[in-house]
């Protein structure tokens, strides 16, 4: 038994065996056998409350530590996507600005793609005046 469990039988046998006082010794060694079982009944109970205790705690943080991993997996996700978006903004910035950069590094397929937003540049500004047709009578 630990320091603990020894000093807490104490002062369970000296609250309990004063007041054996006016037996017989027979009457009084059962009694004492009786208490020191009891005792260390109350003593196992104990322990075990307090392991329970232990492992309740335990889990707890182990909760916390799932939790904890869980929203930092999150977070990383969340970089990592906004990182790609990032980068995929940027690579259509380049692409929109025609730099030879780009064009270098992008595949044919993606170079039909400034074409498209020339076009779309074009509609974008005002049309020009268009003049009225005339037609003549013949």
């Amino acid at each position: 038994m630990s320091k603990a469990d020894k000093t807490l039988i104490e002062q369970l046998a000296l609250s309990i065996l004063p007041k054996l006082s006016g037996l017989n010794d027979k009457n009084a060694k059962k009694m004492v056998n009786t208490a020191d079982k009891a005792i260390a009944i109350i003593v196992k109970k104990f322990q075990k409350l307090k392991d329970q205790q232990v492992k309740a705690l335990a889990e707890l943080k182990e909760k916390e530590a799932k939790k904890a991993k869980k929203q930092l997996e999150k977070e990383a996700k969340k970089k990592d996507k906004l990182a790609k978006k990032a980068a995929k903004d940027k690579q259509i910035a380049l692409l929109t600005k025609g730099t030879k950069i780009a064009s270098a590094e992008v595949s044919p397929s993606a170079t039909a793609s400034p074409k498209k937003s020339i076009a779309k540049s074009k509609t974008a500004s005002p049309s020009p005046v268009r003049k009225k047709r005339t037609v003549a009578a013949k």
